[in-house]
C-alpha cells in the first residue's frame, strides 16, 4: 500500500480504537451492536446460552442511541419491523 494510503488508514484505525471523537464512538458502538444482534438470531434458532454474550456487548456501549438499539434488539421479535 502506498505510504499516503497506509497513513490514512492507520489514522482512521487509531481514531476508531481511541474513541475520542463522536464519529469514533458511534462507529465502535455500531461494531459492538453486531454482537447482540447476532446473539438474538442464535437465540431465535434455539441456542440458549447467549445472555452473557448479549450482556457483555451491551455493557460496552457508550452512546444512548446504541443502548436503545440494543434494548430493542433483545426485547422485540426480529420480525417486528414487518408490522410497522
Amino acid at each position: 500500500m502506498p505510504d499516503a494510503s497506509r497513513e490514512l488508514v492507520r489514522a482512521a484505525v487509531d481514531e476508531f480504537e481511541a474513541r475520542q471523537t463522536p464519529e469514533a464512538r458511534c462507529a465502535k458502538d455500531a461494531d459492538k451492536l453486531e454482537m447482540p444482534l447476532q446473539a438474538v438470531e442464535y437465540r431465535d434458532t434455539g441456542v440458549h446460552r447467549v445472555d452473557g454474550w448479549i450482556d457483555s456487548a451491551r455493557d460496552g456501549l457508550t452512546t444512548e442511541t446504541a443502548r436503545r438499539v440494543a434494548e430493542a434488539a433483545v426485547t422485540l421479535s426480529p420480525l417486528t419491523w414487518r408490522d410497522r
